[in-house]
């Protein structure tokens, strides 16, 4: 009889055991569950916030052109945003918009300005500026204009200039020079770092250093959104210190391929099988968007991945983008028949199951 008694008292103990067990499994899943929610909010909230500011309408331009640090330039803004935390973020605001010829970033600040004309630049120390016009915003001097001036800052003031010529030569050798101003009568050289407004007056002779501004395409768009997908993978690889991929060609027509298929289907979410080490990317209204812009956002995962536990359903494009032992990659881009979704498949040649080999190829920061 006590044997049965103990039995039955066991059976009890285990199966409140069974069951605590399972409430504590439960409770475990739903905290985990609550984890991935949470963080899929906050990197949802955060791919609005940063879309709103990095999506573009035409492939054309390219605003790293004549960059230069330490100034910043003169004239009409066509937009100031604030909170853009790269140089290149601001270089891509800019070329989204087909009025901006010219960008200044202040990292200190982490504002952007953008101009639809550049008059000249000024000294601004830690700033950066470039133009989205395809060459130096600074020509040759070639301008000649007789009785006015332009308006500007003064750099530079030469005595006893024989003529003209040797006036213009003077701003042509000094890199900040983007006007001067010639009196015949005193053999003076005035050098500007902006042209300004131009003020008839009998006597002098005057001229602008500024080349045309007008925005060009200055490559086949796909070529070089692959070579920013090349680039900025390798940038941020060295920081994980595993080696540099290259573009491969038959990698690049697996992408397009796989691309082309899914802007025809145009679903959203698409519908596809991964071939290998492989991230799919999609997006409305984002129609010609940077890829070294995307890459950023592939590796901006890191700040929810888990080093010692991944949860890939949360962070599946970051860890591939330093895969240590892939060599190549490729990459394609299609859209839909409105052109109002992107499709961007990379390829990667590393064969196997990523999600068990993670530990070997998934390197922190080393530098």
């Amino acid at each position: 009889m006590s044997v049965l008694i103990s039995i039955i008292l066991i059976s009890i103990i285990l199966s409140n055991f069974n069951v605590e067990a399972s409430r504590t499994r439960s409770k475990i899943e739903k905290e985990k569950y609550l984890r991935q929610l949470i963080r899929q909010l906050q990197w949802n909230q955060y791919k609005r916030s940063y879309y709103y500011y990095h999506t573009r309408t035409e492939a054309e331009g390219d605003c790293t052109a004549d960059i230069i640090g330490d100034l910043r330039w003169y004239g009409e803004q066509t937009m100031a945003i604030p909170s853009l935390d790269t140089t290149q973020r601001c270089m891509d605001t800019c070329d989204m918009d087909s009025k901006c010829m010219g960008w200044t970033y202040d990292p200190d600040t982490k504002w952007c300005m953008g101009y639809n004309s550049i008059t000249g630049l000024y000294s601004a120390p830690g700033m950066k500026s470039g133009s989205c016009i395809g060459t130096s915003i600074k020509s040759k001097c070639s301008e000649k204009r007789a009785d006015g001036q332009y308006s500007g800052t003064n750099l530079k003031k030469l005595e006893t200039v024989s003529s003209p010529e040797d006036c213009m030569t003077a701003c042509d050798n000094l890199n900040t020079c983007y006007s001067w101003l010639y009196t015949p009568q005193l053999q003076t050289c005035d050098l500007f770092d902006n042209m300004g407004t131009f003020y008839p007056g009998e006597g002098f002779i005057t001229g602008s250093c500024i080349a045309p501004q007008k925005r060009v395409r200055l490559a086949e768009p796909l070529k070089i959104f692959r070579k920013e997908a090349l680039e900025r993978h390798n940038e941020v690889r060295k920081k994980h210190c595993v080696p540099d991929l290259t573009l491969d060609s038959d990698l690049n027509k697996l992408s397009q391929d796989l691309a082309t298929k899914l802007a025809a289907e145009d679903n959203m979410p698409p519908i596809y099988q991964e071939t290998g080490l492989q991230t799919v990317y999609y997006d409305i209204a984002d129609a010609a968007r940077h890829c070294t812009s995307i890459v950023d956002c592939f590796y901006d995962e890191r700040n929810y991945y888990d080093w010692n536990s991944p949860d890939f359903s949360a962070t599946n494009r970051f860890p591939k983008v330093i895969w240590k032992g892939s060599q190549k990659l490729g990459v394609g881009r299609a859209f839909s028949t409105d052109t109002n979704t992107m499709y961007i498949v990379i390829t990667y040649d590393w064969q196997g199951d990523w999600t068990q080999s993670y530990k070997e190829n998934v390197l922190p920061v080393c530098i």
